[in-house]
């Protein structure tokens, strides 16, 4: 059986991947060289397939409202070895969605149980509901419009023990059912309670652009109550998020009248704030028990130009006791994935990876799969490298356009040789060598036997070390040798079978008289050791793989360590400074853990 060794340890360490599948490597991400339309799903064909290539700005596109056809890329050029085994694939694509309509208002906010709806495109139907009774609320359960089942947003309620108590409530219905509605009557269906000074109201708006899939990106309920009497002005207890294009409404209820109080049915109960737009400026009370004691009603949108934070807050006109405020977003409509799955064999299939996160208006990859993902097939080498192996994507265009700017593969393999040697590697550690090794995967692995050189011509044993004989997962060997030749040793790494075939590592070279600084481990788990031959302090800064500084730290020569704590796996550079010398050098972190 033979040594496999990695054409670089330092990148075949990098990235760990299961137990089953032992250290692991990656090719990618390539390119695809072919790409077109299937319509195994939606109807309308991607324009400019070629575009999406590469990333360069130009782009596959589809303005049609609706499901699109698959966009496929095939011919990605893959030359896995072999033997290999797959252990995941990642497909990212850079997409986005241009010039689309933002939510704007179709019929503005009228109060009443009736609401005439205009024609308009993916319209969502908002009705407010407010209510105050002098001993408990009265919850709505259910609400319809035109015989249509709403949904509700949020509620909200505030009162005092033993008195006066305010609700608000949101409900809302989306176009398919707004399209079905077979009258114009909104009817709720309320739950039990008593009536005290019991007044109530309704509001309601119509919006369009609306999102049809994920109408409300955020909603925050706040409410307060006497005693002691809240502040004038009063704000939404935390800010809602918002995204470009999308509205934000405002609804707030006060269980008092104005100062000077207004009549049931007056108006200008509230000041408008943060740029809001009022739709609803209402008191309301029972007439025919507490004309003067009823409660005041706002609501209020605001059209979103980038993406955000709004907290709105309310002036009242009056002395403001209990108080309810509901705020939310609707968001525009969007751009979704439909399918995303890969092709194998020609045939688009296997698990349907597509995600629900909204397709953004600046080109950004999204990645499907990964290091362990499979897409719910088994793969072997040659269809992964074969020209027909692929990914393909369907979209829900729903405003704008759907565009592709670049789809690009991934692929992460393992070798399937007996034993698999990820490195070999001596080092100089004071007066001795140490050697470090580590596999992949074994098989029928007896033993390793250490030699070393002084001409890398007639080796002797340094040490025998026993295998795992089968093994799946990393496996880390280590140990000193106390006797190096002076100037330079050569070691190599023999592995030797359960029926005794052998097989031999390249050689390695250690010179004794070096005066570098000498790092070990490499790699290393959290702790390490910097030696300078002169027992000098050591200045250490560790950069990541964009060659940012992510540690740094003053080191005593020979003194352990524990520099890389908490820091991912990887490969770092290290800049070393002792006294006028700097030296550079990398160092790979490996969690045995994993």
């Amino acid at each position: 059986m033979k040594i496999a060794a990695a054409s670089s340890w330092m990148f075949a360490i990098a990235f760990l991947l299961s137990a089953s599948a032992g250290m692991g490597q990656t090719i990618g991400p390539r390119n695809p060289g072919t790409t077109g339309n299937n319509s195994g799903v939606g109807a309308t064909n991607w324009a400019s397939t070629g575009n999406s290539i590469s990333s360069d700005n130009n782009y596959s596109t589809v303005s049609t409202k609706g499901i699109t056809r698959y966009l496929t890329t095939t011919n990605y050029g893959f030359a896995i070895p072999t033997p290999s085994g797959i252990a995941g694939i990642q497909l990212e694509v850079e997409r986005s969605t241009n010039a689309p309509t933002a939510v704007a208002l179709l019929n503005g906010w009228s109060t009443g149980t009736t609401k005439t709806i205009s024609a308009g495109t993916d319209r969502c139907l908002i009705v407010t509901y407010v209510q105050e009774n002098g001993i408990n609320t009265r919850d709505i359960t259910a609400m319809t419009y035109g015989g249509r089942a709403m949904t509700q947003i949020a509620e909200q309620t505030a009162g005092t023990t033993g008195g006066f108590s305010a609700r608000l409530e949101v409900w809302m219905l989306l176009e398919a059912d707004l399209s079905l509605a077979s009258s114009t009557a909104i009817v709720p269906t309320f739950g039990s309670y008593t009536a005290l000074e019991y007044c109530e109201a309704f509001s309601s708006a119509v919006f369009q652009n609306v999102d049809q899939t994920q109408p409300v990106g955020s909603a925050i309920s706040t409410g307060a109550s006497n005693p002691p009497s809240s502040a004038n002005p009063h704000q939404l207890g935390t800010p809602i998020t918002t995204l470009a294009g999308s509205m934000a409404i405002s609804v707030v209820t006060e269980g008092n009248n104005t100062t000077p109080a207004i009549t049931d049915g007056g108006t200008n109960t509230y000041t408008i704030n943060s740029g809001y737009t009022e739709g609803t400026d209402l008191y309301f009370a029972n007439t025919s028990v507490a004309p003067t004691s009823g409660a005041c009603f706002q609501t209020a949108h605001k059209a979103i130009a980038s993406n955000g934070t709004e907290q709105p807050s309310c002036t009242f006109n009056g002395s403001v006791n209990r108080w309810a405020m509901i705020a939310f977003t609707l968001q525009r409509s969007n751009e979704f994935d439909h399918r995303v799955q890969l092709i194998k064999g020609g045939v688009i299939g296997g698990l349907d990876l597509s995600n629900t996160s909204p397709w953004p208006t600046t080109d950004t990859y999204a990645t499907y799969g990964g290091p362990l993902e499979l897409w719910g097939r088994s793969w072997t080498t040659a269809e992964i490298n074969a020209s027909n192996f692929g990914a393909a994507l369907a979209a829900k265009v729903a405003n704008g356009t759907a565009r592709v700017d670049h789809m690009r593969v991934t692929v992460y393999y393992y070798s399937t040789l007996p034993v698999e040697l990820l490195y070999f590697h001596a080092e100089a550690d004071g007066p001795s060598v140490r050697l470090e090794w580590a596999t992949a995967t074994e098989r029928e692995n007896d033993h390793f036997i250490v030699q070393r050189s002084s001409d890398g011509f007639v080796f002797e044993d340094v040490a025998r070390i026993p295998g795992a004989g089968d093994s799946n997962v990393a496996r880390f060997y280590s140990i000193h040798d106390p006797r190096p030749n002076m100037g330079i040793s050569y070691y190599r790494l023999v592995q030797v079978d359960n029926d005794g075939t052998t097989d031999e590592s390249a050689m390695v070279p250690v010179d004794m008289m070096s005066a570098e600084l000498f790092i070990y481990p490499n790699p290393a788990e959290e702790v390490l050791t910097i030696r300078d031959p002169e027992a000098r302090a050591v200045e250490v800064g560790v950069h990541d793989g964009s060659m940012r500084l992510v540690r740094s730290a003053n080191i005593r020569s020979e003194e352990p360590i524990l520099l890389l704590s908490g820091l991912p796996d990887g490969t770092y550079t290290l800049l070393l400074r002792a006294g006028d010398d700097t030296q550079v050098s990398r160092l790979v972190k490996v969690s045995r853990s994993n």
